[in-house]
């Protein structure tokens, strides 16, 4: 069985470091777009999906520090399917994307593209 994800997408705001005892672990959003010809009417239309993603240990520090708002990032994954009893104990189901490989796409404004892509390679 193959439960891979890859998507390339846009970050919706800064990636965040969630304290955890032990591991670092890390949450984004990513936002993928589509673009097709309606074909009743022929008008552009676009839709966008957001996406959850989680990362972990040594990744989850470098994408907290470079992954921010805006930024083109390449993900590779798997999906990952949890459940969570809210504060006045309802149970609700959340899918995400725990990352195993991230990348820059766009270069920071101080850095070379090159470096970036390096550092967050190198952590995978």
């Amino acid at each position: 069985m193959v439960n891979r994800v890859i998507l390339v997408g846009n970050t919706t705001k800064d990636a965040e470091q969630i304290a955890t005892t032990g591991k670092a672990m890390m949450r984004m959003r990513i936002a993928t777009n589509q673009h097709w010809k309606d074909a009743a009417t022929g008008e552009n239309r676009e839709s966008s999906e957001f996406h959850n993603v989680v990362c972990f240990g040594r990744l989850a520090e470098i994408c907290a520090e470079y992954c921010r708002k805006g930024r083109r990032v390449y993900v590779e994954g798997r999906l990952r399917t949890r459940d969570y009893e809210t504060s006045d104990g309802t149970r609700k189901y959340t899918t995400e994307i725990v990352a195993e490989t991230v990348q820059l796409l766009q270069p920071r404004d101080d850095a070379p593209a090159r470096e970036q892509t390096d550092a967050l390679a190198a952590a995978s």
